[in-house]
């Protein structure tokens, strides 16, 4: 399985991301909503926002977590709702079994 390198030091450079992109695979294959995200994740809306789709200067959206194709947005009667992709839970797998291997050492 490949996985770009931008997309890990990317989920690595931003604790935010990581524990967004941890709590959609816990739910996988369901789908969130962006205050039920926040809520669970106890972060504020608007950086949940960012990290999912990128906001303005503060965060790039060439880095957020839909641009990089690990989660999807979906549309459904107006609202819209956040699910991880295929290639999201694999890079969770990925970044499980790294974690683990790694914590060995420490």
């Amino acid at each position: 399985m490949f996985v770009d390198p931008f997309v890990i030091r990317s989920i690595n450079r931003s604790e935010l991301r990581k524990r967004i992109l941890l709590y959609l695979a816990e739910i996988h294959p369901s789908s969130a909503y962006l205050s039920e995200i926040a809520r669970i994740v106890k972060s504020d809306p608007s950086n949940v926002k960012g990290a999912l789709t990128g906001l303005g200067n503060r965060y790039n959206g060439n880095s957020s977590l839909v641009s990089l194709g690990l989660v999807e947005v979906v549309n459904d009667n107006g609202f819209k709702y956040y699910r991880l992709t295929d290639y999201g839970k694999r890079v969770v797998q990925l970044l499980k079994s790294y974690h683990a291997y790694y914590n060995r050492f420490m």
